[in-house]
């Protein structure tokens, strides 16, 4: 106790004196940085999922071709879930002189869970919000209106059933999810199933049952009845259901950990930089301690808890001020946060001073370490041997930034090569530093001013401070040059992915002779001309001859895609949207190739080579796999799983498949085709497009608000960098001082050092964001791979201006610390 007693003196003793306070400020940074950023990005996480959830109209939904049993309302209900559900079946509706099959979907009284609906009622006002038929009424939508002839008032039937049609149905939460989405829709109470007579035995439908609550519980619940769903049940997720949003989603979270890394890497760079100078500074204190009987083990303890204490007190504060920053930049980012987003999890507020205890650990045992060799002779000579603290990132540290950066990605391969390349980037800065060190002593002995030959030689003089000055200034640079330049370059290409123009409609089973007489009503509308590509359905049978079962697979997603029907195109080149990322395209001359979605290859366990049997109409063709590609589902075009070459599907691909863009103002063309060509199936998608571009601008909110807290980070950065060698300068200008130099002289000196030092760092930052904003658009938000040539020359002017600017205050504290002052401290 007694020890413990000292220790915490000791601490605050160095607290008052100033001596923490540049460690005690980077650790509140670093740590207030690293919670807000998890705050933030499980906030936002949260928030898009339940934003996006929206288009499900729930949290999660089980569909099934059969009615579902009661057990799992049940199951449901007891886990404090809400349930709501809905039929959808295709029916006939008739009015007093048309017919027309439609989409009949039955709601219940607290349908939809999540999002709205838009409807447009008889006095013309459109009404947003949980709103649904009443028992009697019956909501239609403009197709299906117009196919009728009928307006808002009059009747129809639906089977023995006679409604009123009292709404015009303009958007549903989930109508593009839900079943028979292709045709006119009718929405209805599901009161008045039973009324009409169509849901009897035998009767084609698909049920749905809707849960909304709590992620944890959902997630639960979801766990526990997987395992006992009835055949031909599957459970469904918004990120299942729409793969675009599925695509938007995980590029959301790849984005969000990309900042959360950079900040944890900058954050453990500024309390690298302010841990070396505090132990550095220790040397003396040490060896009087020495003289006074501590041995080498009581001098670690007696630091370690200093440093024990700093990292409680320091990630409570953190932890506590990261959740007041991450609140107030909700705010700014997200106007109505607090009723948008959930409020983060729990067990995050331990994330604060945990890491700041196993980082300030990593990051201080090296230099703790050096200190019990401190000798007791040691409290005669001022001088500081320069790796006696410690130069580099521990093990621990790094294995701490690891988890941490898998942990907010949740990508571990990814984070693998992020944490790879910034690793190679620490190498290749710390080796071109060694080389300007080597440099500088050979451009200080020749010819120029006195001024700017000293400054040269300052960087030579203390080499191994030089090479962690350039690897942290060129880091923190590096973050700025991203925040200001790469950010936006980023954004602006991912909210180009998905262009205004993007297909909103789809039209199936176009025909061969119809194509000239399809295309010239576009002409004839002056529309831009659709995508046309043909399609034909096939199962997966076989691969290498062994027969494919649901069953032998454990990822959900693997069964999903062994139990279904596969939409089969040909092509004679790749796609627009999808990239080649292993084999080769087949030639003309092809017949039994096949090219697959990477994904898919993946969860079904598919490699190059291997041999693939489907069954497309009775017919099985069997061929090797010789190409796997990236597909960009949220650019909304004609994607396929799996293509062929012409030969192979040519003729076997009985119909086309269309997708085009058709502007607001002239949605009734598609009605128009429909009714030129009585077999097109018209499909809008309006609706999902509008959700995919909300979640993308709410998530770009969301990176213009975490990269503010990598701003401040970088900032940090620069500042403990020129720190670091503070003592080493006021000593070295006051000997200048001591032998004649004047102010001038003493001013040159040191804004030459600054302006050698910011233009190299400022080059290698500017290359580092080149390459880091190359990698984090291809792979994080694969998009194609481009460079920013202009970063390195941007980087280089941004080093001259902000470094010296940074180390201002210092270069004031040099030239007007007088000599005497300078060498009575030492």
């Amino acid at each position: 106790m007694k020890r413990l007693a000292a220790a915490w003196r000791f601490a605050w003793r160095e607290l008052l004196s100033g001596e923490l306070t540049l460690l005690a400020l980077a650790l509140l940074v670093a740590v207030c940085a690293t919670s807000s950023v998890a705050f933030f990005a499980d906030r936002v996480r949260q928030g898009l999922t339940l934003h996006a959830n929206q288009l499900l109209a729930a949290d999660l939904a089980i569909e099934s071709d059969a009615p579902l049993p009661s057990s799992l309302v049940l199951s449901a209900r007891q886990a404090g879930l809400q349930v709501s559900g809905s039929q959808t079946f295709p029916s006939m509706v008739t009015t007093a002189g048309a017919v027309a099959l439609a989409s009949l979907r039955a709601v219940p009284d607290n349908y939809p869970l999540r999002g709205e609906m838009r409807v447009r009622l008889a006095d013309g006002k459109v009404r947003v919000g949980a709103w649904r038929p009443a028992p009697g009424d019956a909501w239609a939508d403009s197709r299906l209106m117009a196919r009728l002839g009928i307006r808002l008032g009059d009747r129809l039937r639906l089977g023995n059933l006679s409604l009123r049609l009292s709404g015009e149905l303009l958007r549903e939460p989930d109508g593009a999810l839900a079943g028979y989405s292709f045709m006119p829709r009718l929405l209805f109470n599901q009161a008045d199933v039973t009324a009409t007579g169509l849901l009897g035995p035998g009767a084609r439908a698909r049920w749905r049952l809707m849960v909304s609550g709590q992620p944890v519980a959902v997630d639960a619940w979801r766990r526990g009845v997987e395992a006992r769903l009835p055949a031909g049940a599957r459970v469904e997720s918004v990120e299942d259901a729409r793969p675009e949003l599925r695509s938007a989603m995980t590029r959301a979270r790849r984005f969000l950990g990309l900042t959360a890394m950079l900040t944890a890497t900058l954050a453990a760079a500024a309390m690298m930089l302010a841990v070396r100078r505090f132990l550095a500074r220790q040397w003396q204190p040490v060896a009087v301690l020495r003289c006074l009987g501590l041995t080498g083990t009581e001098i670690t303890g007696l630091f370690a808890t200093v440093l024990l204490a700093l990292a409680l007190i320091g990630g409570g504060l953190g932890s506590a001020l990261g959740y007041g920053v991450q609140a107030a930049l909700a705010g700014i980012a997200i106007p109505d946060a607090g009723e948008t987003l959930p409020p983060p999890a729990v067990w995050l507020i331990g994330l604060g001073p945990a890491s700041a205890l196993l980082l300030l650990i990593g990051l201080a045992l090296p230099p703790v370490m050096a200190l019990r060799r401190v000798p007791p002779s040691a409290v005669l000579r001022a001088e500081v041997p320069p790796r006696s603290v410690g130069m580099g990132l521990p093990p621990l540290a790094i294995l701490l930034l690891i988890a941490l950066s898998l942990w907010q990605m949740d990508d571990w391969r990814l984070a693998g090569w992020l944490l790879a390349g910034m690793s190679g980037y620490f190498l290749v800065a710390g080796g071109a530093a060694w080389c300007l060190v080597l440099g500088s002593r050979r451009l200080s002995r020749g010819e120029g001013a006195i001024g700017w030959r000293f400054g040269v030689a300052a960087l030579a003089r203390r080499p191994w401070l030089a090479v962690l000055q350039v690897v942290a200034l060129s880091t923190g640079l590096m973050a700025l040059l991203t925040l200001t330049v790469v950010r936006t370059d980023l954004l602006d290409a991912w909210r180009q992915s998905l262009p205004p123009d993007a297909p909103n409609q789809f039209v199936i089973n176009l025909q061969p002779d119809q194509v000239q007489d399809f295309n010239a009503m576009f002409a004839a509308a002056r529309l831009p001309m659709p995508e046309i590509a043909p399609i034909a359905r096939g199962r997966l049978l076989a691969i290498n001859g062994r027969p494919v079962q649901p069953a032998q697979y454990r990822d959900e997603q693997a069964q999903r895609l062994a139990g279904r029907e596969f939409n089969l195109s040909w092509r004679d080149a790749p796609p627009e949207a999808n990239r080649l990322v292993a084999g080769q395209w087949w030639s003309t001359a092809a017949v039994d190739e096949f090219s697959l979605e990477q994904e898919m290859a993946q969860a079904m366990g598919i490699r190059l080579g291997d041999l693939l049997t489907f069954d497309v109409a009775g017919t099985q063709l069997v061929g090797r796999v010789t190409s796997l590609r990236t597909v960009a589902w949220n650019s909304f075009r004609l994607n396929f799983f799996v293509l062929a070459p012409r030969a192979m599907l040519a003729s076997r691909a009985t119909s086309l498949v269309a997708a085009f863009y058709l502007p607001p103002a002239q949605r009734g063309f598609a009605d128009r085709l429909v009714r030129r060509f009585a077999n097109l199936t018209a499909v809008d998608v309006s609706d999902v497009l509008d959700q995919v571009r909300e979640v993308i601008d709410r998530l770009a909110q969301a990176v213009e608000a975490l990269f503010v807290l990598t701003l401040c980070a970088g900032v940090l950065v620069l500042w403990a960098a020129l720190g670091a060698t503070r003592d080493e300068r006021l000593a070295d200008a006051a000997l200048m001082r001591a032998l004649g130099a004047s102010r001038r002289q003493l001013r040159t000196v040191v804004l030459a050092e600054l302006l050698w030092l910011g233009g190299f760092t400022g080059l290698l930052a500017g290359s580092g964001a080149m390459l880091l904003g190359a990698f984090a658009g291809w792979k994080l938000l694969e998009l194609p791979l481009r460079c920013n040539g202009l970063l390195p020359v941007l980087g280089l002017l941004c080093g001259m201006l902000l470094v010296p600017l940074a180390g201002w205050p210092l270069l004031r504290r040099v030239v007007r610390q007088t000599p005497l002052s300078t060498l009575q401290a030492r």
